[in-house]
């Protein structure tokens, strides 16, 4: 008698690729096994939603996995296969239920009939036992959704989990509904972390670190994007290479979050949106030089690659570059005056600020459009979860035992990136010793009992410890400290008397930061390396002096560099141990000279800046109002404008009010005065970016 020898089935081979080749999402996995494990009807509608190629129908292929585990039937519908009619959905249902065709044929074809029975089908007569329907790309259901969530979901079985996957969250009536709200979990889908992108190299056959860096600066961590750059770079190990393959790789990617565009006015959106590191109504109104209406900036914040901050909405990173890239590659001018129009806004907004302090989410954007490419390569390449924890009793033994950690296990360390916007790679090296040696003398109790704010820990998104700041406050209370430790007291030791009678402020108004040190525990980590980097950028132009140093190497000095400090002249210090002179580095914006840094950082990204108050207040209208203006100026009526503009009267009048409260001025006599003092705006685009 011949033995039965099962062979696997190609779709059984498929399935254990796919999990071999499934990273991350731990999170997420957890919480979805809760929800299978979990008795009661509260959270039963798990809502995944995420932008295109963000992973979200193979995280619905994991849950599959999960619930075949557990021997819970997993029913997955399609929404792009359903037709518009309830009658179609109940049949694909019946369908995933084991139901022939020919048994579908011979059942009944009207709607009331068929929900009874799917309805009948999805109930345990004995109670209990868990099912899950879960519904991909729900953005296609169309006109189900109301018939869905009115009439066939509150009818299912509590025993029921649902799962319903799309692009964009739901909204509207899920949301007006209590008892809706309180039946939905979102979850939200991120990109993958450095972690996760890294393993799926590794299984992927790519270990080489030059590649995986490669990989994580290009993707981001975006599951589709990732994917196509595995794909093309194993194909490049057999083929010669092509850098235009990376290239459509990413196109592809793009092309798929594009989809969501409807017309070319959105489109025009979007491109401005992505010259903009974060963008609200007033700012893409400002930057496109004419009104952007409620609706169409409704439209773009509902788009799945755009997501929401404190402080405005954002472009996914990627899709910012890629659309960025393409823009500056088809219509390079285009490109740079809505980049000028960027830099004016932020040049203005931070004129008018003293003696207020500018926050620090315009202090972090300033610094994107004036710092050079290696700042917006390293420090703006992501939004990066994370936050610093001032050092206390509570978090000081772990404090200890990280120094401990740094110092046992200390590596070379090698920066490789390159530059989106040229594709120029980089590299810098940091010896191991470089980049612990503020360890091996850091005295933390001296430093808190100084002040206890100076000691910052860093902790990633899972609150682990990543890193580490000191910065010191200068004021009343640490000058005398700045001057006699060794340190710092050369830098303040040049000062002169009234110069240092300067910095003795109150505790509570401090005259600047010395940077003594921010250290994270992988520099070749790049969302390590950016959330150092912002920590150093939050301190920048919050106080009027902001002083630094640090070993001697090339990798910080560029950095300093590039953020527009400048070198102290013939001071340096010897305090590291290595025997090297060691410079400092300082950004004085105290009075008048913010408005020389300013000039300074424009003027080195290749914009040349009006002097004039005039000039300045003229780049704040819209470019229909500059039309009424130039109009205004020859002495044309009300009734002129309107007739050559096409424009009704009405309409004029609004653009004149708004004209003389951006120029800050009553009447027309002022406006030609104003006009006449201003100088030829400049033409030409920047070099510098």
């Amino acid at each position: 008698m011949e033995k039965d020898i099962r062979v696997p089935s190609l779709a059984g081979e498929i399935d254990r690729l796919e999990r071999q080749y499934f990273v991350g999402r731990e999170r997420e996995l957890d919480v979805y096994a809760r929800r299978l494990e979990s008795g009661s009807s509260e959270g039963c509608i798990l809502n995944v939603y995420g932008t295109g190629g963000a992973g979200k129908s193979y995280l619905l292929d994991e849950f599959r996995r999960l619930s075949e585990a557990a021997r819970i039937p997993y029913l997955l519908l399609d929404c792009r296969a359903l037709g518009p009619e309830s009658v179609g959905f109940c049949r694909q249902l019946l369908r995933s239920l084991g139901y022939s065709p020919e048994r579908l044929n011979a059942l009944a074809q009207d709607v009331h009939s068929l929900t009874e029975l799917v309805l009948d089908e999805l109930r345990d007569p004995a109670g209990g036992r868990k099912r899950v329907l879960a519904l991909d790309t729900f953005e296609e259901i169309g006109e189900l959704e109301g018939w869905l969530r009115e009439e066939f979901l509150p009818r299912l079985s509590r025993d029921v989990r649902i799962v319903i996957s799309g692009r964009t969250p739901l909204q509207g009536p899920w949301l007006a509904s209590p008892a809706w709200r309180q039946l939905i979990v979102r979850m939200p889908l991120e990109e993958l972390d450095y972690r996760a992108v890294k393993q799926y190299l590794s299984r992927s056959g790519i270990e080489r670190e030059e590649l995986v860096r490669q990989a994580w600066s290009r993707t981001r961590g975006h599951p589709l994007t990732l994917s196509l750059f595995v794909s093309t770079t194993l194909a490049q190990s057999v083929l010669p290479a092509h850098a235009a393959a990376i290239e459509n790789a990413f196109a592809q990617t793009v092309s798929v979050w594009l989809k969501e565009v409807p017309n070319a006015a959105v489109r025009e959106a979007v491109e401005a949106a992505a010259v903009l590191r974060r963008f609200n109504q007033e700012l893409l109104s400002f930057v496109l030089e004419k009104p952007v209406p409620t609706e169409q900036f409704l439209q773009l914040t509902g788009f799945s690659f755009v997501r929401k901050t404190d402080n405005g909405w954002v472009l996914h990173d990627m899709l910012r570059d890629a659309v960025g890239y393409e823009l500056r590659q088809r219509a390079p001018n285009y490109y740079d005056r809505l980049w000028e129009r960027c830099v004016t806004f932020y040049y203005l907004a931070l004129k008018k600020k003293p003696p207020a302090i500018p926050s620090a989410w315009e202090r972090s954007d300033w610094v994107y459009y004036i710092g050079d490419r290696l700042v917006r390569t390293l420090f703006y390449q992501q939004f990066v979860s994370g936050f610093a924890e001032a050092l206390s009793p509570a978090n000081w033994t772990e404090a200890e035992q990280y120094i401990a950690a740094r110092l046992a296990s200390a590596r070379d360390v090698r920066i490789n990136g390159y530059n989106p916007e040229s594709g120029e790679p980089f590299e810098y090296f940091m010896e191991a010793s470089d980049c612990i040696n503020i360890y091996r003398h850091l005295n933390l109790h001296e430093l808190y009992r100084l002040d206890p704010s100076i000691v910052k820990l860093l902790r990633d998104a899972r609150g682990c410890i990543c890193g580490m700041a000191g910065v010191l406050p200068i004021h009343e209370r640490t000058l005398d400290y700045l001057l006699t430790h060794p340190l710092f007291s050369a830098y303040f030791s040049s000062l002169s008397k009234p110069e240092l009678e300067r910095l003795r402020t109150p505790r509570e108004q401090a005259a600047g930061y010395f940077v003594m040190f921010i250290e994270v525990s992988d520099y070749s980590d790049p969302t390590l390396c950016h959330m150092a980097g912002l920590t150093f950028i939050q301190y920048m132009l919050s106080a009027g002096l902001m002083v630094t140093t640090s070993p001697a190497i090339p990798f910080f000095h560029a950095i300093f560099r590039g953020l527009g400090f400048e070198r102290v002249k013939e001071i340096v210090h010897f305090e590291y141990g290595d025997g090297k002179p060691t410079p400092y580095f300082a950004l004085d914006t105290r009075g008048s000279r913010l408005q020389d840094y300013l000039n300074r950082m424009i003027a080195a990204v290749g914009i040349s800046q009006a002097r004039h108050d005039g000039e300045d207040r003229f780049e704040l209208l819209s470019k229909r109002e500059r039309e009424v203006v130039d109009l205004m100026v020859q002495d044309c009526s009300n009734l002129e404008i309107a007739q050559k503009l096409f424009l009704s009267e009405a309409t004029v009048k609004r653009h004149v009010t708004n004209i003389y409260g951006k120029l800050q001025i009553k009447k027309r006599t002022q406006l030609l005065n104003l006009h006449a003092g201003r100088r030829s705006p400049p033409n030409g685009a920047g070099s510098g970016r």
